[in-house]
């Protein structure tokens, strides 16, 4: 049976690097996607992953086991990931509009399998691969508190409790920041797709 989270980084704390590896491991790949989704650049979502790793290895003495490990860890990277966000904008005034259409590991995302495990046929992958265009285009212009919490709760699968948690924010807020996040992405989208679909 595996160690807990919060058990782990008690570890740490006491100067356990085998405990800090194995932090890694199980949360490595959530740090990239995590970070790829709201950058949207493979280079900067890999250097913002390791610097949450290393943010956390240097704060985990900050760490309150009064709630799960995992709301910790998002809402480190949440705050790291915003705040280098905020300072790229106002340095480049472009980052946060762009798509550069690759996935984590520099292939372009080209749909893949289908979600039964078969291949799609090139105008189906064709028309995912815009479709997914689309909802990572829509969900980067959101204003950040809807973008963060939408972002927690459809791409992360964070429960209600939980983005309140890491968000720092009432439940109620949560409800109506991802309430309005929906609302609003449903409009981008519904415009995005018509425009797409004109003669």
């Amino acid at each position: 049976m595996q160690e807990a989270d919060e058990i782990l980084i008690a570890r740490v704390v006491e100067g356990n690097e085998d405990a800090f590896r194995e932090i890694v491991r199980r949360y490595e790949a959530k740090a990239r996607r995590y970070c790829y989704r709201i950058f949207r650049d493979s280079q900067v979502a890999e250097d913002a992953a390791q610097e949450v790793f290393l943010k956390l290895y240097r704060n985990a003495e900050k760490y309150q086991p009064t709630g799960p490990f995992h709301t910790w860890f998002y809402r480190v990277m949440g705050n790291l990931c915003f705040d280098r966000l905020r300072f790229e904008k106002r340095r480049a005034g472009v980052l946060g509009n762009t798509m550069d259409g690759h996935t984590m590991d520099g292939r372009e995302d080209d749909g893949g399998p289908g979600g039964n495990g078969s291949f799609l046929n090139p105008e189906q992958a064709m028309i995912q691969k815009e479709e997914r265009l689309a909802v990572r285009t829509a969900v980067g212009g959101l204003p950040e508190n809807l973008r963060r919490a939408v972002t927690l709760r459809e791409f992360e699968g964070l429960k209600y409790r939980e983005i309140a948690d890491v968000m720092q924010v009432s439940l109620n807020e949560v409800k109506v920041l991802i309430h309005r996040g929906r609302k609003l992405l449903a409009k981008r989208l519904k415009t995005v797709l018509a425009l797409e679909n004109r003669p």
